[in-house]
C-alpha cells in the first residue's frame, strides 16, 4: 500500500514509502533516494519498501508543502523556492566563494550538525542536505574582460539574493525563470546569465552562451527530509540507518552535482565556449562591492530573532576550516 495524500502512517498493513522528487530520473540525486529506499528496505528486513515518483507533486516549490502536509512520505526539497522560511539555509544562497560542490555541501552539512538550522527544520526529520553548482557569469555574445565591461549589462538572475549580487556587481538584473534564459540569451533580450555548470546541458545553453566569468559564488541549497508522522512511527533499526548514514547521502548529493557541473563544463567548452578568469584585483573589487548584501542579510534576519551573525561567522569558519582562504568581504 502507498503512503501517500495524508495517509503517511507506517503500520503492519503499510508497507511502502512514497519518496518524491521535483526533477527527473536522470538527476544526480535520483542515486541518493535510491540508496535512501534500499537502506530502509534492509533495515526493516524488507518489510518496507519505497516507490520514488518524479513531480508528481507539482511545481519544486510545491515539494516542502507536500511533505509537512501528508501528500508524500519523503521528498527531496530547494528552501529557496520558499523565500523567508528557510533564512538560515538562504544564508547558503550569498555571495560566498565556494570552490567545489563538496567544500559548500560539507559545510551547510556542519551547519545543520551544529544545530543552527535546527529552527527551521522543525517540522519534519532531515536525512541529507546538498547544493547545486556554484554561479558564474555566462556571457551570450561579448568577451568580458574586466568589471568595467560589467556596465550597461543585463543579467538573469534565479534568486532574489541573487538579483542583488548582480546589481552590486555592477549589472542590470533581470528576473526570469531558468526556463526562459535560453530564449531571451538567444533573442538578445540579456547579455547574459548567473548560472551553474549543470544548467548546460540541461537547458542547452551551450548553444547560446559563448564566453564565461567563473566566479564560484554562491549556490542553492537542498534537503532530503521524512514526514515528521512518518518518522515517529518507523522502526528504530530504520532510523538508526538513515541518522548514521546522513553525512554519505549528503556528500553523495555532492558529488552528483559536481558530476553534472564537470559534464556542463565540458560540453560548453567543446562547443566552442572560453572561460574568461577576471584579474585578481577586480575579484576584490568584486568581493568589496557585495558586502551590503551580507548587511542587508544579516539585518533582515536579525529581525526575526534569529542567529544570523553567529550563523554567518560560524560559516566562515567552517569555510577556512576547510581551506577557502577568502570566503567572503566581513
Amino acid at each position: 500500500i502507498l503512503l501517500a495524500i495524508g495517509h503517511s502512517v507506517p503500520s503492519q498493513a503499510q508497507t511502502k514509502l512514497h519518496i518524491a522528487h521535483w526533477n527527473v530520473p536522470q538527476d544526480p540525486n535520483t542515486k541518493v533516494l535510491e540508496l535512501i529506499a534500499k537502506d530502509i528496505e534492509e533495515a526493516s528486513g524488507g518489510k518496507i519498501k519505497s516507490e520514488i515518483s518524479w513531480q508528481a507533486m507539482g511545481k519544486p516549490s510545491d515539494y516542502f508543502d507536500a511533505l509537512v502536509n501528508n501528500m508524500c512520505d519523503i521528498a527531496l526539497f530547494g528552501p529557496t523556492y520558499h523565500p523567508g522560511r528557510f533564512p538560515i539555509s538562504e544564508m547558503m544562497t550569498l555571495p560566498i566563494h565556494y570552490p567545489n560542490n563538496h567544500t559548500v555541501v560539507k559545510a551547510y552539512y556542519e551547519l545543520w550538525k551544529k544545530g543552527l538550522l535546527d529552527q527551521e527544520f522543525r517540522r519534519f526529520h532531515t536525512i541529507a542536505v546538498g547544493n547545486n553548482a556554484t554561479f558564474h557569469f555566462m556571457w551570450r555574445k561579448d568577451a568580458i574582460n574586466s568589471v568595467a565591461d560589467f556596465k550597461g549589462k543585463k543579467v538573469s538572475a534565479p534568486y532574489h539574493i541573487h538579483t542583488q549580487t548582480v546589481e552590486r556587481a555592477g549589472v542590470t538584473p533581470v528576473s526570469m525563470p531558468v526556463s526562459e534564459v535560453y530564449s531571451a540569451l538567444d533573442t538578445g533580450v540579456i547579455d547574459g546569465t548567473f548560472q551553474i555548470y549543470p544548467a548546460v546541458p540541461i537547458f542547452k545553453l551551450h548553444e547560446v552562451v559563448r564566453f564565461v566569468n567563473e566566479t564560484s559564488l554562491s549556490c542553492g541549497p537542498y534537503v532530503i527530509a521524512v514526514n515528521k508522522e512518518v518518522w515517529n512511527k518507523l522502526p528504530e533499526p530504520v532510523k538508526n540507518v538513515l541518522d548514521s548514514k546522513s553525512e554519505i547521502y549528503s556528500m553523495m548529493m555532492a558529488d552528483g552535482f559536481q558530476k553534472m557541473n564537470d559534464l556542463g563544463k565540458k560540453m560548453f567548452l567543446e562547443s566552442g565556449g572560453q572561460v574568461i578568469d577576471l584579474p585578481a584585483e577586480d575579484m576584490d573589487k568584486i568581493g568589496q562591492a557585495l558586502k551590503p548584501v551580507f548587511d542587508r542579510w544579516i539585518e533582515a534576519t536579525s529581525k526575526r530573532n534569529l542567529p544570523a551573525q553567529k550563523s554567518l561567522d560560524e560559516l566562515y569558519t567552517i569555510l577556512v576550516n576547510l581551506g577557502v582562504e577568502k570566503p567572503f568581504v566581513r
